[in-house]
């Protein structure tokens, strides 16, 4: 019985598919490659037990890729028969079976059930023999010159060792093929190279954004590797516990630093330790910009593939120089110029196009602030004398207003090059500082309850559930709420047309969020907001006293605070490595497997530690959609995932878990060692303890899968 279980990307991020995808023919075409690709990893273990088998002179009599285990009846009728295929050529039954979760091959005189082994030696015995137990001695032992010697058990146990490793060894074989031939073909990935970074996190404090990594631990960032190896690398290395780390910084320089991960810096992967870094995304639009937004409402539109060259008369290459560009310009109209490619055949032709500015979506009232959490190196703030714990009361004397606004303010004071006086409280006293905010390369991201971050002065600060500011005649005004009211909850109230909009269907399922309950952040449900129409709907409940109020609020556009990028998606990089003979392929074609191999084996040992979840893994499910997804991209990314898919099945099967192959050579070692098999009952025993092991195993995976299509859907 072969197994093999998958973890999600750790998670490594494994995403389902959107409905649409099945609209799409070429996903067809995906899926069907998918199913040979599949197939082929179980079709190369199941044939490296068949060869050997064969080699050592073991009758095989059946080999099958899934498993014939039962028939779909209705009734007395077979709808689906528990053979989709077979045929017999020479002495063995080939075929596929319904069961598509592994494979086996058959041997005389082979069972994985130890209860089977009288039967197992009955049908091994020469003619004319007269019972199974002449065949076995007092100590268990089966006396080879009684059975048929085409029979495993009649084969000694460095043949067997041989027989029951073969499968791994071939999915070792062939992940180094598979890898080989996608490395020598091209192959397109995501480089190891941060975009944004989330505010408050650890690489915010080291100021990350932009920065390309060299080394991570003792591991070189070279070739091949790409932003998933990066954050894989990252969660596997030892635990609450510094990294050593080399970076290259935008400017070109080079550093060597100490990173702490953290947890939490991810709603999705929130148990996992992350640096809080984001993949880099280049100036090539991705996708139809958010619907109401200038970037839609452009004419000319803006189409995906899209690539933007210059933002009114200033030339933009990098994603660093197309923030600052629209930073510069956030509440002005801009002339955005376009590459676009040509169809059929035609050249590639340059676009221009209006863009008005975004407004924010507001609701006229703002939460209160905390003192200061965190501070980034190399920033205005240290450069101030600011410090943690440290309490901004007011802003160049007046009152401090809207934390979620406070970036946009202090980016208009570096556009003027000018300076504010924070008054701030520290130990009880309040004093004043003098700081020169700056234009920040990125804009962080808002991590799940974590501290905004305010780039243009380095730092980072956590917001209360408390309202603090009302503004007068605004939406919050009109519907009564107070300063001192306390956020308990929030609810989407979704229109038709956005209930059936793909890009809010995770919020349609559960609309209602809790802040009481540390659920979710004021911020973040500001920042879902952004993406929505003005006029977008929000049901909030507040606490006031001992009562609880509801009141429905009506976003509305502001006329003093915009958002950078005015509803444009933009593509993440994308990097492109090919050998450059076939010798330096299956070069890296070793090397990939042996990380992927020593990469599954470090995930299973920070599973059974604790320091990873559980709920990281993923099934059939996810491996179906995960190389449906890949397959999508092209052959060569389908293939490396093949490969470690390959190098996942020999790691998980050589597990020293009776039922799988590691369970039979831990077996096959003792008797070895001691000249004799493990006691038949304590064989059973443990059989069926990794046989229940391995069951619950696919049954928590498989509800996992079911429950991230459900939370999909």
């Amino acid at each position: 019985m072969d197994v093999c279980v998958i973890e999600n990307g750790l998670n490594l991020a494994t995403s389902f598919v959107l409905a649409s995808f099945w609209l799409d023919p070429a996903s067809y075409l995906a899926i069907f490659k998918v199913v040979l690709g599949l197939g082929a990893v179980i079709f190369v273990h199941e044939l490296g037990h068949f060869l050997l088998a064969k080699a050592c002179g073991v009758k095989c009599d059946k080999f099958y890729v899934g498993f014939d285990a039962f028939d779909i009846k209705i009734g007395d009728r077979v709808i689906v028969p528990r053979r989709l295929i077979h045929w017999t050529w020479g002495e063995t039954e080939y075929g596929i079976g319904i069961l598509p979760f592994g494979g086996y091959v058959k041997m005389l005189g082979q069972d994985d059930n130890p209860g089977n082994l009288e039967e197992e030696v009955r049908k091994s015995m020469k003619d004319g023999d007269a019972s199974v137990s002449s065949a076995l001695t007092p100590e268990g032992l089966v006396d080879r010159t009684k059975i048929d010697p085409r029979s495993y058990l009649a084969k000694s146990v460095p043949q067997r060792m041989a027989i029951i490793s073969a499968g791994v060894i071939f999915n070792l074989i062939f992940a180094v093929v598979f890898a080989a031939f996608a490395f020598r073909s091209g192959v397109d990935y995501a480089p190891p190279n941060v975009g944004s970074v989330v505010g408050g996190g650890p690489a915010w404090e080291q100021n990350l954004a932009g920065a390309k990594f060299k080394r991570i631990g003792n591991k070189e960032v070279e070739g091949y590797f790409t932003y998933l190896d990066l954050a894989q690398e990252i969660v596997l290395q030892k635990a609450d516990k510094p990294i050593s780390v080399q970076v290259e910084r935008p400017n070109g320089d080079i550093q060597s630093l100490e990173i702490t991960p953290q947890v939490g810096l991810s709603r999705e992967m929130k148990d996992l330790a992350r640096f809080g870094v984001n993949q880099q995304v280049t100036t090539v639009v991705a996708a139809k910009p958010l619907e109401g937004s200038p970037a839609a409402a452009a004419n000319p539109a803006i189409e995906p593939s899209d690539k933007i060259i210059r933002v009114d008369d200033v030339p933009v290459e990098t994603r660093m120089e197309l923030h600052e560009a629209l930073i510069q310009r956030i509440d002005k109209t801009i002339e955005f110029v376009v590459e676009r490619e040509g169809k059929d055949g035609e050249k590639s032709k340059r676009v221009s196009t209006k863009l008005s500015p975004n407004p924010m979506r507001d609701f006229g009232f703002s939460v209160g602030w905390e003192p200061i959490a965190a501070l980034q190196q190399r920033s205005p703030a240290i450069e101030a004398g600011l410090q943690i714990g440290d309490e901004i009361l007011m802003v160049n004397g007046k009152a401090r207003g809207d934390l979620l606004t406070m970036e946009q303010r202090m980016i208009a004071v570096a556009r003027e090059e000018g300076e504010v006086d924070l008054t701030i409280k520290r130990d009880g006293e309040t004093m004043d500082v003098t700081i020169k905010p700056v234009i920040p390369s990125a804009t962080s991201g808002i991590g799940p309850n974590l501290p905004i971050a305010i780039d243009s002065l380095g730092v980072a600060i956590p917001i209360t559930r408390t309202i603090e500011i009302v503004e007068p005649n605004s939406p919050a005004d009109s519907a009564g709420l107070k300063p001192s009211d306390e956020l308990v909850s929030i609810e989407y109230l979704f229109s038709d047309e956005q209930k059936n909009d793909p890009a809010f269907q995770g919020f349609v399922k559960n609309p209602i969020k809790k802040l009481l309950d540390d659920e979710i952040s004021w911020a973040e449900i500001h920042e879902n907001l952004q993406r929505m129409k003005t006029g977008s709907k929000i049901q909030i409940e507040v606490k006031r006293g001992s009562e609880l109020k509801k009141v429905t609020l009506s976003s509305v556009a502001s006329d003093k605070h915009f958002l950078t990028f005015r509803g444009l998606l933009l593509k993440p990089a994308e990097a492109h490595y090919q050998s450059a003979s076939w010798s330096d392929a299956f070069s890296n074609g070793c090397t990939q497997v042996w990380s992927d191999g020593t990469r599954v084996f470090r995930t299973f040992g920070k599973l059974v530690s604790g320091q990873i979840s559980p709920t990281n893994l993923g099934g059939p499910g996810t491996i179906a959609v995960v190389a449906t997804s890949e397959a999508s991209r092209g052959t060569s990314p389908l293939l490396l995932f093949l490969t470690f898919l390959s190098a996942n099945l020999a790691v998980v099967n050589f597990l020293p878990i009776p039922v799988l192959d590691g369970g039979h050579m831990l077996f096959l070692a003792y008797e070895g060692i001691f000249r004799r098999p493990v006691n038949e009952k304590t064989q059973a025993l443990l059989t069926y303890a990794g046989l229940a092991m391995i069951l619950a195993l696919m049954v928590f995976v498989v509800c996992l899968d079911a429950s991230r299509i459900y939370n999909l859907f």
